[in-house]
């Protein structure tokens, strides 16, 4: 996330929204929350959500997905929330998380950082800025 916020000469309060891969395993999970938090701080600012929520794991198209069902978030504001948690591992406990219902961020989305690992740390981050003409 630092090398991909570096390539695109950008700071973590300029991401609106983190689009996290989340696979629901303890060690994964536990380690994407803890370099968010390293990165992005208490920053409530920042939203942060999961796809594979509604659609579980499509494995080398998962990254795709999930950003997919984020693009809509440049356009209304709008951000999904991450279904199915009812009580929080305080390990991954983040405070810009969107859980229960979809919010609308103030401010609206217009860059969006999205998270995809894979076995034997194959990890990729895209990050996508809203055109604005």
């Amino acid at each position: 996330m630092r090398q991909a916020l570096s390539n695109a000469n950008m700071q973590p309060e300029d991401i609106d929204l983190v689009s996290t891969h989340a696979t629901s395993t303890p060690q994964g999970d536990e380690q994407e929350c803890k370099a968010i938090r390293n990165l992005f701080g208490e920053s409530i600012g920042t939203k942060v959500n999961n796809t594979k929520s509604f659609i579980g794991h499509s494995m080398g198209a998962a990254g795709a997905i999930e950003l997919a069902g984020n693009i809509p978030s440049l356009e209304d504001g709008m951000v999904h929330a991450t279904l199915n948690v009812d009580e929080i591992d305080p390990t991954c406990a983040l405070p810009g998380l969107v859980t229960g219902q979809a919010i609308k961020k103030e401010g609206g989305v217009k860059v969006i950082l999205n998270n995809s690992f894979g076995m034997l740390g194959i990890n990729s981050v895209l990050i996508l800025k809203k055109f604005e003409a």
